[in-house]
């Protein structure tokens, strides 16, 4: 795989959509979901790697089970989502998840039923031991402070 597309790989799993790309959809297929808060509830999985050298990411789906839209104003995606982990943060971990980096604001809108979706590269935030498990779960806040968590899922470096 060359460096451009690993580079522009890196992008996507970032949560940025590049011109071109195709719609995402969302695989909803066997998803486990934490437990439902003011109808909206995350559902975490590990994203299958292509080869073993790929580091290890998840996917985060945030679903409105609710009957109305909710729109609300969030940090960027990868301020919004706390990655629950036992594993030290690598140095581009801790430049980038600095609080003083969270300045980004999202205008984001979850229609009935609707569901988004984040991919973060734990493995490149967090320095993941080979052949090591680790018990990943994902933390929000909702706009009015209240606490939504994922499953826990068992993350293999």
């Amino acid at each position: 795989m060359s460096a451009v597309v690993r580079f522009i790989d890196f992008l996507g799993k970032m949560g940025l959509i590049l011109r071109g790309d195709p719609p995402r959809t969302i695989n909803m297929t066997d998803r486990v979901w934490g437990m439902a808060v003011q109808g909206f509830a995350l559902s975490l999985r590990e994203i299958p790697r292509d080869d073993a050298e790929q580091l290890a990411s998840v996917s985060v789906v945030m679903k409105n089970n609710g009957n109305e839209t909710q729109a609300f104003v969030i940090p960027g995606w990868m301020h919004f989502y706390a990655v629950q982990i036992v594993a030290a943060q690598t140095p581009y971990g801790r430049s980038l998840l600095r609080p003083e980096r969270s300045k980004e604001r999202l205008e984001i809108s979850v229609g009935p039923g609707d569901a988004t979706e984040t991919d973060i590269p734990v493995g490149s935030f967090y320095e993941l031991k080979a052949k090591t498990e680790y018990a990943v779960s994902v933390t929000c806040a909702l706009p009015d402070g209240t606490g939504l968590r994922s499953n826990e899922i068992r993350l293999k470096a």
